[in-house]
């Protein structure tokens, strides 16, 4: 009886892990050619509730990157082109300042203090470039909500906000990081990066 009851059990747990496998969508390079900012918002899965034991950080990453391109269209700019190197860079960055407990552009990383140090690892120097972090909390945390938040809280700062509206930058890349804080414990807390430049990279 005991046996039946755990292999049932163990029948529902791989029912539920492929369901949700199948409904994560797998988010890759090449769909920045097939969306753009209204587009992009046709997508179920960007409405999905976060589950934090698997985060879909390149679709939470496109998310941030269309919603900055849709503030650029909204003020009669040019679109950002996305940027994998870019990406890299704001990826690793994310990470860092969690990893390390910072929140800063001057990173503790050996060879990564700089904003143009973290460029050069992906190829990009000799170009205009700029960053924008954020430290966001959430109480709602969908992928599309929580790139709203983000976006939002950037473009009502004076500076991160001429980042996002300079027309020398034309590459963009996002990237994201979460972390349980135990201060804010029902909290989807996220450390986040902006890489703008005017050159792809490697």
């Amino acid at each position: 009886m005991i046996k039946k009851l755990f292999l049932l059990k163990l029948l529902i747990f791989q029912i539920i892990f492929i369901s949700c496998q199948k409904h994560q969508i797998k988010w890759v390079k090449e769909d920045y050619t097939k969306y753009n900012h209204n587009t992009f918002k046709k997508i179920d899965q960007i409405y999905d509730t976060i589950n934090t034991e698997n985060i879909n950080y390149k679709l939470l990453n496109a998310a941030i990157f269309y919603l900055t391109n849709k503030q650029r269209v909204k003020y009669k700019r040019k679109p950002f082109i996305y940027s994998a190197s870019l990406e890299k860079a704001a990826q690793e960055h994310s990470q860092d300042m969690v990893k390390y407990n910072f929140y800063s552009h001057t990173s503790k990383v050996k060879g990564k203090k700089t904003m143009s140090n973290r460029l050069n690892l992906v190829g990009i120097s000799n170009a205009y470039m700029a960053e924008n972090i954020n430290n966001f909390p959430t109480l709602n945390p969908t992928y599309f909500n929580v790139a709203k938040g983000l976006v939002d809280g950037w473009m009502n700062s004076k500076g991160h906000k001429a980042n996002i509206l300079n027309k020398e930058y034309v590459y963009l890349g996002c990237g994201t990081f979460y972390y349980y804080d135990s201060k804010w414990p029902n909290y989807f807390n996220l450390k986040s990066t902006q890489n703008f430049s005017s050159k792809m990279g490697e």
